[in-house]
């Protein structure tokens, strides 16, 4: 009976942990939408999304951004990570940075049109944010706008 009793018990702590790890992992959710908006004839694109941030830490996204394509990223995070840093790199073997943000003092939207079909990175991090024990809530949103001929 009492080696039921103490089963019963951790197993409820362990429930208890892990529901709390997803709820804290989860608290970002639709942060996206805080980012500013694309014009009206942009299409969201199913890249946007909400990311948790950390110092020293790199958020890469992989994205394939198709030919004849008119594009515009917008991030954004807590006001303590500070300036988000976004660039834009080729997903190939030159590793080529197509933007960085950091050359327009952080701008936190960028509008541009790929001509033909590449993979490219998206790569966020926070270089102002000093906190080493927390993360914070950050949002990328992607929208894209065909320019057919």
């Amino acid at each position: 009976m009492y080696n039921t009793y103490i089963k019963i018990l951790l197993l409820t702590i362990l429930g208890t942990l892990f529901s709390l790890q997803s709820t804290t992992a989860q608290s970002c959710r639709g942060y996206e939408k805080r980012c500013d908006s694309a014009p009206k004839h942009f299409e969201a694109s199913s890249l946007s999304r909400s990311i948790t941030m950390r110092k020293a830490r790199k958020t890469i996204i992989h994205q394939t951004f198709y030919g004849n394509r008119e594009y515009f990223i917008s991030v954004c995070g807590k006001k303590r990570l500070g300036n988000i840093h976004f660039r834009l790199i080729a997903d190939d073997e030159s590793q080529t940075v197509l933007y960085d943000n950091a050359i327009e003092n952080f701008q936190e939207t960028q509008l541009f049109v790929i001509q033909n079909t590449m993979k490219v990175k998206i790569e966020l991090s926070a270089p102002h944010y000093f906190d080493d024990q927390n993360s914070e809530c950050a949002g990328v949103q992607v929208h894209y706008n065909r320019n057919d001929p």
